[in-house]
């Protein structure tokens, strides 16, 4: 047992330490359906706040139905609303987004998941909050005995009476763990079936339209800012190659980012090209006209923080001393 518990230990040490330089892939998406209709996006605005660390997105998307009357599902694809996600689900992404169907917001009762992915979410919902109930158990024991796992410091095996009354806690904690469903393979392999496919939304609300009846949809995000390797640089990037599943053409679509505590020459890529930077109001502009969106139109911007990327370089100068010296004595190294 002691073993095991110095592995997962360092396990956890491991996985802490090296979320920082991990890459953060955030990505905002748009408003699609797989539903077979002749409901045409005339329009699409844009509008986002981008800070150093975060960004708050607003979707206006203005749809014509040029066909029959009809209630389809509009959603949106697989979105991370925190680092670090493998774009899974959990219990408040609902609280990161807005949605409003001609000016009336959503609840989230209206708010489901596709047919594809019900009987999957359930049981993983199921299984999240056993595994949140078992990490909250976790450290309500660490706090109970006040032992403490700092970063880069390996908790080593103690005869500490606080450490013991820990790991006695500890172990009864993952016995309970264990006669609990798990994230197994029967799981795991359906999900990732469905994921893989990439053909369905993510989200999805219901949403009728008369025949020849216009609607407007709007979507608010918040969610962080995507990060590079040890936040070497910070991106924004919207995709809007998910508009071209609409009938017909995107008549207009307007893209506007707001930079607010970024600094210009801190930009180091922009695309797609045409866009116009007006520099006193720090607004990044793009204007496409009838059009059926690629990925050659998805925005993208890449910039960088002076702060972050001094500690970044600094941060490899060490690992790069650390690296050399376990080459030169491998033996002291783990002592």
């Amino acid at each position: 047992m002691r073993l095991f518990y110095l592995i997962l230990t360092a396990f956890l040490l491991f996985v802490r330490v090296n979320a920082d330089i991990a890459p953060n892939p955030i990505v905002v998406k748009g408003i699609y359906t797989n539903d077979s209709c002749k409901i045409q996006m005339t329009e699409e605005y844009v509008y986002a706040d981008l800070f150093n660390n975060s960004a708050k997105v607003s979707c206006t998307f203005e749809l014509l139905n040029h066909g029959d009357s009809i209630t389809i599902q509009v959603g949106f694809p697989v979105m991370n609303f925190q680092y670090w996600s493998m774009g899974d689900y959990s219990d408040d992404d609902k609280s990161h987004f807005r949605i409003f169907v001609d000016n009336k917001m959503l609840t989230e009762d209206d708010i489901g998941v596709p047919s594809e992915l019900d009987s999957i979410y359930n049981t993983y919902m199921y299984i999240y909050y056993i595994e949140k109930e078992y990490q909250r158990k976790m450290d309500s024991i660490y706090s109970a005995n006040n032992v403490t796992i700092e970063e880069n410091v390996f908790f080593e095996y103690s005869s500490n009476s606080s450490y013991q009354a820990a790991r006695v806690a500890l172990e009864d904690l993952f016995r309970w763990r264990e006669t609990k469903p798990h994230f197994g393979s029967d799981l795991w392999q359906p999900f990732g079936k469905q994921m893989e496919k990439g053909n369905f939304p993510w989200y999805v609300w219901n949403v009728h339209f008369d025949k020849n009846e216009r609607k407007q949809i709007k979507v608010e995000y918040s969610l962080p800012s995507g990060q590079g390797y040890g936040a070497d640089y910070r991106y924004f990037k919207y995709i809007l190659e998910t508009g071209s599943g609409w009938y017909g053409l995107i008549e207009k679509a307007d893209i506007e980012l707001k930079l607010h505590d970024i600094k210009l020459e801190t930009l180091e890529e922009i695309s797609p090209i045409g866009y116009q930077i007006a520099e006193n109001d720090k607004i990044i502009k793009w204007s496409f006209t009838n059009f059926e969106p690629s990925q050659e139109d998805d925005i993208y911007v890449k910039y960088y923080n002076k702060k972050e990327r001094k500690d970044w370089e600094r941060y490899k100068r060490k690992r790069k001393r650390a690296i050399f010296l376990r080459k030169v004595n491998p033996v002291n190294w783990f002592r």
